[in-house]
């Protein structure tokens, strides 16, 4: 009888830390944020064990922007490349330029925001023209994890 109640309580330990392990499990695995409900972008996911890639692509197949979600960034701000202040999801936080070296016609910006869950969410615009750079900062700025 002994050794039954042992096994017992060994099942019920192992079901709690199973239920524990659960939303943990499920806040790695999520996928890209959610587009504006107007936004006519579609999400392309790339997942490794260690990062989520996300593009942001029009109907046109063209790629309005880039988020990469990981244990840590490799970006690293430097204040002399801020350009423009913004809020993403809800946090305030720097556009900084950046130059894509075969395409220097490019405007080309970079930012990253803490998560909830520890992780980093590095967002990468590259825009031919001042509009299209705006209209990527807008959608960005509306972004929800």
């Amino acid at each position: 009888m002994k050794l039954n109640a042992s096994l017992r309580r060994l099942a019920i330990c192992l079901g709690a830390s199973l239920l524990c392990a659960a939303p943990l499990q499920a806040q790695e695995t999520q996928g890209c944020p959610q587009l504006p409900a107007n936004s006519v972008l579609q999400w392309q996911e790339i997942r490794n064990p260690d990062l989520l890639f996300c593009k942001a692509m029009d109907a046109n197949g063209r790629q309005a922007f880039t988020v990469m979600v990981s244990h840590e960034s490799p970006f690293n701000p430097v204040r002399s490349q801020r350009a423009e202040s913004t809020s993403i999801n809800g946090q305030k936080t720097w556009w900084y330029r950046t130059e894509i070296a075969t395409r220097p016609e490019l405007l080309a910006r970079e930012a990253a925001i803490e998560l909830s869950n520890g992780n980093v969410a590095y967002f990468n615009v590259q825009a031919n023209n001042d509009a299209d750079l705006q209209q990527a900062y807008s959608t960005v700025a509306a972004l929800s994890f």
